[in-house]
């Protein structure tokens, strides 16, 4: 049997009290009950849990049952041994059964236990289901979204066809608010080198020593670029000039996304023509597909002469592993040495293979 918690023992003696008054006939909980309840606070929780308790003791079942005389049966039970044996299987010799019926409650106390007995059964452990993150709405393809990138590439390739100048364009790309690269960017990268030149490198987007500065490649990758271009007689201060896809920094130094790239490919093509180059570097492969072709692999496409056609200019192109790659994967530089070296003699001998 269960030991009653402290805060119930005047419950039970008050309870006791009215059933050593009472004689089974007239002994039921509906008519006792109440009035024993009555007598302390009235707080639900604890009738509910006093009355849970005694009825998991059988106290009502106990006072309910028909009175047996257990001596007078054992005696019995002793004057006649033959049929001691049976004499427990007999009906008459057997104690009297619980009654069948249950005992009503009072209302208030029926739901008083019930919620109580439900609130303490302890329940099989379920694991908690996976809530779904809500993921915030992504940009489109033009950083922006809705009608507004459509707006904003509308605006770029409005600025970029009034400009007449790389200082125009310069200064109109500064202004440009377009491209969410720039909320975040410290400078805007645009180019570095000789404004009138035979060769253009076009890379793909600033990384954070080009955002401190406010110029393209000047990090251990432009270092490194400037140093193979060098060993073919060739440096941005004398005969080439060197910009990128992307004038703004994306966060982490990240490939900009197709949106930013849109968002900028106005100004970039209005470079190409103000520039009027008579070949194109195109470094890396992001480089390479927004000049020549989508689902360009710069692994294997590196070194091949393409085109890029603008205005009435047809321009050849010659990818190029990305710098910052070779550093990644030294063991490719003999690769770039080679690209370099067909850009070369392209430039002695003005035709592509």
């Amino acid at each position: 049997m269960q030991s009653l918690p402290s805060s119930h023992k005047a419950l039970v003696r008050t309870i006791a009290k009215q059933s050593a008054r009472a004689t089974p006939t007239t002994l039921k909980r509906p008519q006792f009950m109440p009035e024993a309840l009555n007598s302390l606070p009235y707080d639900p929780a604890l009738w509910a849990e006093a009355v849970a308790w005694q009825q998991e003791c059988g106290v009502f079942d106990t006072l309910t049952a028909a009175p047996v005389d257990a001596i007078a049966l054992r005696a019995a039970a002793k004057a006649r041994p033959e049929v001691a044996k049976d004499a427990t299987s007999r009906p008459e010799a057997q104690p009297a059964t619980r009654a069948e019926a249950p005992v009503e409650l009072r209302p208030e106390i029926r739901v008083a236990a019930e919620t109580t007995s439900v609130a303490a059964t302890p329940t099989p452990y379920a694991a908690p289901k996976p809530v779904a993150k809500t993921a915030p709405p992504a940009a489109n393809q033009h950083g922006r979204r809705g009608l507004e990138a459509v707006a904003d590439i509308a605006e770029a390739e409005k600025l970029a066809a009034a400009c007449d100048s790389l200082e125009a364009l310069q200064a109109a790309v500064e202004a440009f608010d377009g491209c969410l690269l720039k909320d975040t960017a410290s400078s805007t990268v645009f180019a570095d080198g000789q404004d009138q030149t035979e060769i253009l490198v076009i890379g793909e987007a600033p990384g954070a020593d080009e955002d401190r500065q406010g110029k393209p490649f000047v990090g251990r990758s432009g270092q490194m670029l400037d140093d193979m271009m060098g060993h073919v007689g060739l440096s941005r201060d004398t005969n080439f000039r060197i910009t990128n896809i992307v004038f703004w920094r994306p966060p982490g130094n990240r490939k900009p996304n197709a949106g930013e790239i849109a968002l900028c490919w106005p100004f970039s093509k209005r470079h190409i023509e103000l520039v009027a180059p008579k070949v194109i570097l195109a470094v890396g492969g992001l480089s390479a597909q927004t000049l020549i072709d989508p689902n360009l692999r710069i692994t294997r496409e590196r070194g091949k002469w393409r085109e890029f056609s603008v205005g009435a200019q047809n321009i050849p192109v010659l990818p190029t592993l990305h710098p910052a790659y070779l550093l990644r994967q030294p063991v490719n530089k003999r690769q770039a040495w080679e690209d370099l070296l067909i850009l070369q003699d392209f430039l002695r001998s003005g035709e592509s293979p």
